[in-house]
């Protein structure tokens, strides 16, 4: 009897096992961890960013193409515009034969010849040179004669009254202010500052060298050559 009921409960657990369809023995499952890395907007993965500090930037190469270049003004000979004279002007000698001198001046400015000398001129700059005979005396002549007939101009102004080195001779100079002589076309008188030399030679002659430019324009140097290049002949 014991032993029927020991046969009876084995069957009924080997057919309670086959019902249940029972769980197939694996070895135990291995965790994979998920990736560690960054997925960027491509869809690819990439490393994580493991960097301390400000995040290092690439610049792109500096292009080596050269930039644009403005043309080259157009030399215009030397004429210009307002008095202002080019720092590329050119300068050309003039010779008076008939009084002796010479003097450069800038190329493409007009030259006309005076019963003294000649005046040269480019819209509102003027050079000019005029020969006096027979000065004994420079200094006289400056405060009795040409002094007199200057502060008779209209819009006559007195700046500064010196001597200057010139070629290693001193040689006195006046600064003053007065309009321009009208231009002979427009008949306009510009406002003007004007450099006055008075530069002696040879039997007693005196040489009136005036530089005038439109009042506010820098024309030192290209004046500083013209009365540099004086020379009697």
């Amino acid at each position: 009897m014991n032993r029927l009921l020991v046969l009876i409960s084995v069957g009924l657990l080997t057919i309670t096992g086959c019902a249940s369809g029972g769980l197939p023995t694996h070895a135990p499952s291995t965790l994979v961890p998920a990736s560690t890395g960054v997925l960027t907007p491509s869809g690819t993965t990439a490393s994580p960013d493991t960097s301390i500090g400000s995040p290092v930037t690439t610049s792109a190469p500096a292009s080596t193409t050269e930039p644009p270049t403005s043309p080259e003004p157009v030399d215009s000979g030397g004429s210009t515009t307002g008095g202002d004279i080019p720092d590329n002007a050119v300068f050309l000698t003039y010779t008076d034969v008939s009084h002796g001198f010479s003097i450069v001046y800038v190329e493409g400015w007009h030259a006309t010849p005076t019963t003294g000398g000649v005046d040269i001129r480019d819209k509102d700059s003027i050079e000019s040179v005029q020969i006096v005979p027979s000065v004994a005396d420079v200094p006289s002549y400056i405060s009795t004669t040409d002094l007199p007939q200057l502060q008779a101009l209209s819009g006559y102004q007195f700046d500064t009254q010196d001597t200057v080195g010139v070629n290693g001779q001193q040689v006195d100079h006046l600064v003053y202010h007065a309009p321009a002589p009208p231009d002979p076309v427009t008949g306009k008188e510009v406002p003007s500052t004007i450099d006055r030399y008075y530069v002696a030679g040879p039997n007693g002659q005196l040489a009136v060298v005036t530089l005038s430019t439109p009042d506010g324009v820098d024309n030192v140097d290209a004046f500083r050559e013209m009365i540099k290049s004086f020379a009697w002949s």
